[in-house]
């Protein structure tokens, strides 16, 4: 009897994974890898990195070649090769060397799709000049050295604010070129909401990055001396010697397409809880499937290098009959920049507005990552979201020099877990001096939500300012002198208790401190002095936004 035959169309994360476990698992099998890449399983998250020099041999992103796959796993690799026609019938599939150009014909048992995505290049005039670029892979980074080499490149452009956009800006400023960033959205990496995306603005222009939002390209053009520039009908962007397109990603679909296979209201192949594409014997993973948002339920697309892996994971056991879901995504992801660390998971009120979900509160805390009387603390700035109806935890957000992306692990995990801003509060989290504070700074918020649902200690937002509304600024007067706030009548919280009649009972009372603990202390004392007095969350820091 000969053994059953897995063909995995495309490398990388997701179809590396499924080739690797598919082999441990120990099912007696042939394995084969067909990738029409260079490279069968690359860190293409590493390529900004690689680019600036912080990584400096390409060989440090080749995480597998095609001899360790068959010296460890068992399992064939035939690269430069790409699959052009399925039929799911008689489940063979079309292989075109790229090399030789000769096409085979090759029988499977299973196949599984990880085609991945591609940068989009707009329909514009001028993207395929000469120095406008992309990065995706182990050659596009590359090609982007060697010109930034043999051009001798002093300005970079970059059109696309995202995570790779903002990572290469980081990559190429540290590597002495000066460099802009343009981005078609209301505000830079637009996975944050509107107010988050602030605090990265300021990093980047504090660390000499040009920044320009609201500007959508609708051409490139060479100009008089020989440099790059993108324009619109009203804009011209800097001038540059290279232009990097970082407006995102498409998926590979049009194999699938082909076969049959559905495909989803994203753009992604559709595939079940077990990675299934609903035709027998074809499963999909990685950047080109449609998955599902955990917290609404509704489908979305993530490339994201760990949800292909996982996704892998699930269709190698469906594959080997062992029970496995894949349960979707809740949208984790982080960013360094400058040393500076940004973080995200779930939901944030940007996309939660636009869905037309009202039901939501928020709260903000700058509260340090480890206790202030040990050296070096260091704000984390930071958004929770939760349901205003039950406390249900709904998304997170923090941004910081140290400590960030821990805190949103410890949401992210709980998000996974359906859990509510009671669960985090009670959260017991790891504490030392040199690492966080007995009542940890993701506690602190939660706590707040807590308060807030239980009406103990109400919040307020700038949102929530109105004429009739009496601002109170519990600083002290040299912090009020630095920063004043407009409109703000100043008690601090060291008079409040001997001035509380300089204050109107019959008028809401926002109250605000710097960042939020004497803000919180005096909107308690307020209240149980029969005042209507609300926390204006995050305190000034959050307010002078």
């Amino acid at each position: 009897m000969s053994r059953k035959r897995t063909i995995i169309v495309g490398g990388v994360a997701g179809g590396a994974t499924v080739a690797a476990r598919l082999s441990r698992l120990g099912t007696d099998r042939e394995i084969l890898i067909i990738e029409r890449g260079e490279h069968v399983s690359f860190a293409n998250c590493g390529l900004p990195y690689y680019i600036g020099g912080v990584i400096e041999k390409e060989s440090s992103l080749l995480l597998a070649t095609p001899e360790l796959f068959r010296t460890r796993y068992g399992i064939d690799v035939l690269l430069r090769h790409e699959v052009y026609t399925i039929d799911p019938q008689q489940r063979t599939i079309g292989v075109t060397n790229l090399v030789t150009g000769e096409n085979v014909q090759m029988q499977y048992d299973e196949l599984v799709l990880s085609p991945g995505a591609a940068p989009l290049r707009p329909p514009m005039p001028g993207v395929d000049l000469p120095g406008v670029m992309t990065l995706r892979t182990v050659p596009d980074a590359n090609a982007i050295r060697r010109y930034i080499a043999e051009h001798k490149v002093r300005r970079a452009l970059i059109i696309g604010a995202g995570f790779i956009g903002l990572e290469v800006a980081e990559n190429l400023q540290l590597a002495g070129i000066e460099v802009s960033l343009v981005e078609g959205g209301s505000h830079v990496l637009p996975p944050l909401d509107g107010h988050m995306s602030t605090y990265v603005e300021e990093l980047l222009t504090a660390h000499g990055i040009g920044v320009e939002v609201g500007k959508i390209a609708k051409g490139i053009r060479r100009c008089e001396n020989g440099r790059l520039q993108a324009y619109n009908d009203t804009w011209n962007s800097a001038e540059a010697d290279l232009i990097l397109l970082s407006v995102g990603v498409r998926p590979e679909i049009t194999l699938a397409q082909s076969a049959g296979l559905h495909i989803g209201v994203t753009g992604g192949i559709w595939v079940d809880e077990h990675m299934r594409t609903g035709v027998p014997g074809i499963w999909a993973v990685g950047d080109a499937v449609q998955t599902t948002n955990r917290l609404t339920g509704q489908p979305t697309r993530l490339a994201m290098a760990g949800v292909a892996q996982k996704q892998a994971r699930v269709a190698v056991d469906d594959i080997a009959g062992r029970p496995a879901v894949f349960p979707g995504v809740v949208g984790t992801a982080v960013l360094n920049l400058f040393g500076t660390t940004i973080s995200m998971t779930g939901l944030n009120i940007d996309m939660l507005t636009r869905s037309g979900d009202s039901d939501y509160e928020y709260v903000d805390g700058h509260h340090s990552q480890h206790v202030g009387y040990y050296p070096g603390a260091s704000p984390i700035h930071a958004r929770l979201v939760y349901r205003r109806s039950n406390g249900k935890l709904l998304g997170y957000t923090a941004i910081g020099e140290s400590g960030a992306a821990r805190r949103t692990d410890v949401v992210a995990a709980l998000l996974a877990c359906n859990a509510t801003v009671y669960d985090l509060a009670a959260a017991e989290l790891c504490y030392s001096p040199q690492e966080g504070s007995p009542k940890d700074a993701v506690n602190q918020l939660a706590l707040a939500a807590v308060n807030n649902l239980e009406g103990l200690h109400p919040i307020a937002h700038k949102d929530d300012i109105t004429a009739e509304s009496f601002l109170l600024d519990v600083r002290e007067p040299a912090e009020v002198l630095q920063a004043p706030y407009p409109g703000a009548v100043n008690i601090p919280l060291s008079q409040l208790r001997e001035r509380t009649q300089e204050l109107p009972h019959e008028q809401k009372i926002l109250v605000f401190c710097q960042s939020g603990v004497r803000g919180h202390t005096a909107t308690a004392l307020l209240n149980n002095m029969n005042y209507r007095a609300y926390h204006l969350s995050g305190g000034y820091l959050t307010l002078s936004r």
